[in-house]
């Protein structure tokens, strides 16, 4: 029984962090955009369809990364990744207020 435990708790807790997570991306607002000019069902036919590739992709990364390479060079490379990632937004948001971008 603990197995469907684990598995409501991992279900809950990637809902509420993929939920959180879309909420003001730059995805969440061209979805919306793009439902003002195109029919809404085939506008949210394609952005699901997109979340939920990104989603299996994920997925299948955070099972092979580990089993491919190190936990503890896969901390790191996050670690690296993530900081790089957030850097780069802050200097486009940076670029963007200043007008520049």
């Amino acid at each position: 029984m603990a197995e469907a435990g684990d598995f409501l708790e991992g279900l809950v807790k990637s809902g509420t962090m993929i939920l959180i997570s879309e909420i003001g991306d730059k995805t969440f607002f061209i979805a919306a955009i793009m439902a003002m000019r195109h029919p809404r069902m085939t506008v949210f036919a394609g952005a699901l369809g997109a979340l939920g590739v990104m989603t299996a992709l994920s997925a299948a990364m955070g099972w092979a990364a580990p089993n491919l390479i190190s936990k503890s060079v896969t901390h790191y490379l996050a670690v690296v990744l993530f900081l790089f990632f957030g850097l780069r937004s802050l200097y486009h948001a940076i670029l963007a207020w200043d007008g520049g971008g």
